[in-house]
């Protein structure tokens, strides 16, 4: 539970690398249908007690989830029908303070003795919200939790945020963000209201990236070729183009032969501590481009920069290398490793 006046300068679960937290973002781009329809349920009193935003990374789920809590709690919408509070409002100066007495976040807490985020979200995460919804509303409206993410949720804290979801008290709202929905128990999903965010087009991300950024047309195109749809991703990169998006399309370009120094440059930049949130976006990239080829090699589509990394290999063989950059990745944070070693062996790997 985020406690009125808890410090929010620590590293954040819920904050994508390169990108301003969703709390204070107040535009959103692609999902205007979803908005209209959240919005005349609520004006109609006919919301449901528990949503799940499904979508990949960066596609706005929680960007739109705090534009939902936002009009619950009493944000006044600049549009009649609409979710857009504006950044001037109390509510939403509170909500973005986490000041807001009606409103609790649950997210990967951040540990204190090892100075590390958690791995996963715990039981003793998820018996905060049937704790707080036993409490009357300290402003006498809603009360809404949000969980970011579902996905993130052990076994044991799954189960816990069932009997809530089965008995939901009055005026209460349960908002849940997975990328992985299917992996959800049955029972969550069954219990909810799931909307899938789509990919915005790609049109419309371009002239919202031109309207909010100084950056070049090259960058915004390989940007939005890299990122697939996903207004955040795009933002990220743009914010990191010196020491990744130019970079990485540099290397891409290179393939099927990239030279080491370009690898060793490409390494030492992301190692440095100041680039904490480039290597992690890194990682990200590094998902979207093995899923990428390993489409490709199924059906000779090919989506991103550059040329495809190879035409031989197998789809096993991209899973594969997948699974073992989630490990390298988490070892190198769990173990404290070398972030230059470890990069100069992701990178060698991906072009052997």
């Amino acid at each position: 539970m985020v406690a009125r006046g808890e410090a929010i300068d620590l590293p954040q679960a819920d904050q994508a690398p390169g990108c301003p937290h969703p709390r204070e973002v107040f535009d959103l781009i692609g999902h205007e249908n979803i908005e209209r329809d959240f919005a005349a349920l609520y004006d109609a009193d006919t919301l449901h007690h528990a949503w799940l935003l499904t979508g990949p990374k960066g596609i706005g789920k929680a960007t739109l989830a705090y534009r939902m809590i936002r009009r619950v709690l009493g944000g006044v919408p600049q549009t009649v029908g609409q979710l857009d509070v504006p950044e001037t409002d109390t509510v939403a100066k509170r909500i973005r303070s986490l000041g807001h007495g009606d409103f609790l976040l649950i997210r990967r807490p951040y540990d204190l003795k090892t100075k590390k985020l958690r791995s996963q979200i715990l039981i003793s995460e998820i018996r905060k919200v049937s704790q707080f919804f036993t409490k009357k509303a300290s402003e006498g409206g809603w009360r809404v939790c949000l969980i970011d993410s579902a996905d993130e949720m052990n076994p044991s804290a799954t189960n816990a945020l069932l009997k809530t979801l089965e008995e939901p008290p009055e005026k209460c709202l349960i908002i849940l963000l997975s990328k992985t929905p299917g992996r959800l128990l049955p029972t969550i999903r069954s219990r909810c209201k799931t909307v899938n965010l789509r990919a915005v087009p790609k049109a419309q991300i371009k002239t919202w990236a031109q309207a909010i950024t100084n950056s070049s047309a090259d960058d915004i195109q390989n940007a939005l070729t890299l990122a697939g749809g996903t207004p955040g991703m795009v933002l990220a990169l743009l914010n990191h183009a010196d020491d990744l998006l130019r970079p990485l399309q540099t290397f891409l370009a290179s393939f099927p032969r990239p030279n080491t120094e370009l690898v060793h440059r490409i390494s030492d930049k992301l190692a440095l501590v100041s680039a904490n949130d480039s290597f992690d976006l890194f990682w990200e990239i590094m998902d979207r481009l093995i899923s990428a080829q390993a489409i490709y090699t199924a059906t000779g589509e090919w989506t991103l920069p550059g040329d495809p990394i190879a035409k031989q290999s197998t789809v096993s063989h991209w899973l594969d290398l997948q699974r073992t950059f989630k490990d390298m990745r988490g070892a190198q944070a769990g173990l404290n490793m070398n972030k230059k070693t470890v990069l100069l062996d992701a990178l060698t790997r991906l072009s052997a």
